[in-house]
This record gives C-alpha cells, sequence and structure tokens, in this order.
C-alpha cells in the first residue's frame, strides 16, 4: 500500500505525472458533457405548438398521440419534457 502512495505521489509532484493527470480529468469531463450531445442532436425535432422546444423525433414518432395529449392538458413544458 505504501508503494501505492509513494507512486502516486510521485505521479502527481512530477511535471509529466501532472500533465498526463490533467489530460485525463480533462478527457473524462470532455467525454461526459459532449458525448451524449453528438448522439441526441441528430435524432432532436422542434415541438409542435410548443414554442421551439426540442424533443426527440423517435419518441414522437413513437407516439405523437401522447404528446397532443400532454400537450393539451398539462402545457408545452411538461410535453416537450416528457419527450426528451
Amino acid at each position: 500500500m505504501e508503494a501505492l502512495k509513494q507512486k502516486a505521489k510521485d505521479m502527481v509532484t512530477t511535471r509529466e505525472g501532472a500533465l498526463g493527470a490533467v489530460a485525463v480529468v480533462a478527457g473524462a469531463v470532455g467525454a461526459y458533457f459532449f458525448w451524449p450531445a453528438g448522439v441526441a442532436a441528430g435524432a432532436m425535432m422542434k415541438a409542435p405548438g410548443a414554442a421551439g422546444f426540442l424533443i426527440s423525433r423517435a419518441a414522437f414518432l413513437a407516439n405523437p398521440q401522447l404528446y397532443f395529449h400532454l400537450l393539451r392538458t398539462a402545457g408545452p413544458k411538461a410535453a416537450a419534457a416528457a419527450f426528451l
């Protein structure tokens, strides 16, 4: 266990180790924030009757009656939120 602690300390205290740690953290943050956006962006559409909200095209095509029911009863924000 002591050897592992020393190795971790050495990785952070050297310039190369610190740059490597920053690169790993930056890559993880980038993957967390940007990876899902690229996948979802291709499958979105403007919600009909909901003032330009974006919804999932696949979810809308699967059940448009539910979308319009929610739009009439709960309002545009709720309908768009249900179809993200």
